[in-house]
């Protein structure tokens, strides 16, 4: 009997025995790590509806900063005085951004900009049961202009 192992070859050459171990590799060909490009993908890698709390940092090209600030919270506090809050929806006692809000976000910054990140993401709306994805870049503090 004979026993064959299956290669798979991904674009630049390297090779792999497991296809989605190359075809991950493959879908990061190109992508520096701890830019938005990089973040785009591991968010897409994540179910678009999963509630996030956290921040983006990003560095422009020019040296200005961009910092997204996402949450997901409940607001019974500043709702009480208006209405009964037993009476609504959790869909209306929250302040929401979910994963595809923040993708969306990224879609106008440049794909090769530095980026840091904390975020703090659940299916529950009431954040339990957390992930946490995050990253420092040294980059994004830098006072001078970055060059590519």
């Amino acid at each position: 009997m004979e026993i064959a192992t299956i290669y798979y070859k991904a674009k630049d050459g390297r090779i792999f025995t497991d296809p989605l171990e190359c075809e991950e590799y493959e879908s990061r060909l190109g992508v520096i790590p701890c830019t938005v490009a990089s973040l785009i993908l591991d968010l897409a890698k994540m179910d678009p509806d999963m509630y996030i709390c956290g921040t983006v940092h990003i560095r422009r090209k020019n040296g200005t900063r961009n910092t997204y600030v996402q949450y997901t919270m409940c607001i019974d506090h500043k709702l009480e005085s208006f209405v009964n809050v037993d009476n609504l929806r959790d869909e209306q006692r929250y302040i929401v951004c979910k994963v595809k809000d923040l993708v969306l976000s990224l879609k106008d910054e440049e794909r090769d900009d530095p980026e840091q990140h904390m975020i703090i993401f659940s299916k529950d709306i009431n954040m339990k049961n957390v992930g946490i994805s995050a990253n420092f870049n040294p980059d994004i503090w830098d006072n001078k202009a970055i060059e590519y």
